[in-house]
């Protein structure tokens, strides 16, 4: 291994002009070229302990020994310089700017409470400590625990860290009782919230017949409006939610209510609206509507809540799952069925006392239950003729014979009306011998 310091010269003006600090040489084991490092440091015995130094810690890194020097550079880096790139790497990917503030303020507040100064500081079980003297709810703690995974999971993969110290730490149950339940509006409250929300009642209108979030709603621009022929929104990618394009059918009733309030204009960059109400302004409509916004089990209605209205009129109007689902562009099915379901709306009742009657009454005449040979062994099912048992095919290798002595000794059986049946001493062959 070569190792060594020196001084560079070079030519200026026709003169050798010698530097004043020194450069450093070295050539490790297995390696055919010399790598030089610019030391800065005009002291020729710091200059080569620092040489060695460096030569050291890369014999050391190679051996596994201890990390890169990205890696340890990662680790002392303030925790709060690293939050900052990765919200700035957020906002180059196009993420939403609601999303952006809410991430950064969750890790902030990590740094802080958690007392992670550096990097090298953060670790599960301060995140553990923290989270057990919290009084949030198990889905706010969730969402701490994947902003702050998906930070150092970003980490990882540019090499600020060798790997996400939070990988093991498991969510919150919270599915068991959640502690907010939102409920639909019925088709009855619906009508009422429209016919006293005034300009107000297309937004209202919009949400319950298509679903779309609050911020999919402001970003609706005319351009994605389409009335001619068979109408429909065509909603963008960069409005959605999950970042994907969706076009979502209209019926003529909402149609006809986004032609009257685009009138004359032709603008296809405006927005259908020019402002959405504000909670105070929605709760307001929902006094004047007679619509209570908590009712006595606890469940509220908010603006989401027309999104939850939409997938329930699907629902109770006999759609699908699998359509619902895509109408309300989810990913996965128990979002629809469960999250997004209010079984308290169900037709449970109807449904239950839709199935027929079993028990006989003097309206209806009794419904003959099929004898299925129970009475007494021995008694093949109801339509099992002998004609069937006897053209049976039975293969030679089974060890049978096609005789009454090997099938069993057989009646046929016949009554008033009374349906075929064979009796056999041994069930057991003929089945064997009808299914090999």
């Amino acid at each position: 291994m070569k190792c060594f310091v020196f001084k560079q010269k070079r030519r200026v003006n026709g003169k050798i002009v010698v530097s004043s600090v020194y450069t450093g040489c070295y050539r490790l084991a297995g390696e055919f070229q010399d790598t030089r490092v610019a030391l800065d440091i005009s002291d020729k015995d710091a200059a080569l302990a620092t040489l060695r130094r460096t030569v050291r810690e890369l014999v050391q890194e190679r051996a596994e020994l201890i990390p890169s020097r990205k890696l340890r550079d990662g680790l002392q880096q303030l925790f709060s310089a690293l939050v900052a790139e990765y919200v700035a790497e957020l906002g180059r990917l196009g993420r939403d700017e609601k999303y952006i503030r809410g991430v950064r303020k969750q890790l902030e507040t990590l740094g802080a409470e958690c007392a992670w100064r550096t990097v090298r500081d953060v670790n599960a079980d301060s995140f553990l400590k923290w989270r057990r003297r919290q009084t949030l709810t198990a889905k706010t703690l969730n969402e701490y625990r994947i902003s702050v995974s998906a930070l150092l999971n970003w980490a990882e993969r540019f090499e600020r860290i060798a790997s996400n110290p939070l990988r093991h730490v498991t969510r919150i149950e919270s599915s068991a009782d959640p502690t907010f339940k939102r409920r639909a509006l019925t088709d009855d409250e619906a009508r009422r919230l429209l016919a006293v929300s005034g300009p107000r009642g297309t937004v209202y209108l919009t949400a319950i017949k298509t679903g779309l979030r609050r911020g999919e709603l402001e970003k609706l621009e005319w351009r994605d409006v389409q009335l001619d022929g068979e109408p429909f929104l065509n909603v963008r990618a960069a409005t959605t939610k999950n970042g994907k394009a969706a076009p979502i059918p209209i019926d003529d009733e909402l149609g006809g209510a986004l032609r009257e309030l685009r009138g004359d204009r032709v603008q296809a960059s405006g927005k259908v609206f020019e402002s959405l109400p504000r909670i105070a302004c929605f709760r307001a409509d929902l006094a004047k509507a007679e619509i209570q916004p908590v009712n006595p089990s606890g469940e509220r209605v908010d603006f989401h809540a027309l999104r939850m209205t939409f997938q329930m009129r699907l629902t109770l109007n006999g759609v699908s799952p699998r359509v619902t689902m895509e109408a309300m562009r989810h990913s996965d099915m128990k979002l629809t069925t469960k999250t997004y379901t209010n079984a308290g709306m169900l037709p449970t009742r109807e449904a239950i006392c839709s199935l027929p009657p079993l028990l006989s009454n003097g309206n209806c005449t009794p419904q003959r239950t099929p004898n299925l040979g129970a009475e007494r062994p021995g008694v093949s099912p109801v339509g099992t003729s002998l004609g069937t048992v006897q053209n049976a095919a039975i293969p030679m290798d089974t060890g049978f014979q096609h005789d009454s002595a090997q099938l069993g000794t057989m009646s046929h059986e016949t009554g008033n009306g009374a349906r075929c049946r064979v009796r056999t001493c041994d069930f057991l062959r003929v089945k064997q011998a009808l299914y090999h």
